[in-house]
């Protein structure tokens, strides 16, 4: 992991979107969500970072995998974030999607949220 220097301060935000999705989610997933945001909070840079790979406006963009506890197997939630700026001195936190893995769900919302995100602020992600 790089060490990179933290700013004085920064500003968490969940787009509206993923408080929604949350919702409907069991106490037991909720729970995790809860803890992977603490420890977010904690490391900015706690995820893996995505590459170019579809989508690729992704890139640069982090993901947590994630499921609840006592799951067998591979994690079949994301939770798909991004540090604004990206080049060390992060600003804001962005959680763009929490959402299943399977037929790229999570990508795919977090993909079309940050293409939304940066239309409407006119610049690039």
């Amino acid at each position: 992991m790089t060490n990179f220097p933290e700013p004085e301060e920064y500003r968490f935000e969940f787009l509206p979107e993923v408080q929604d999705e949350v919702k409907p989610l069991s106490e037991e997933l909720r729970r995790r969500i809860a803890e992977l945001v603490v420890q977010l909070h904690r490391s900015r840079w706690l995820g893996e970072v995505m590459d170019d790979r579809w989508p690729e406006n992704l890139a640069g963009s982090r993901k947590l995998r994630f499921d609840a506890p006592g799951w067998k197997g591979k994690p079949r939630y994301r939770l798909v974030y991004r540090n604004e700026p990206s080049d060390g001195a992060v600003g804001v936190v962005i959680v763009l999607a929490i959402a299943r893995r399977d037929d790229m769900i999570a990508y795919a919302r977090a993909a079309a949220r940050l293409a939304r995100r940066v239309s409407r602020e006119g610049g690039k992600p």
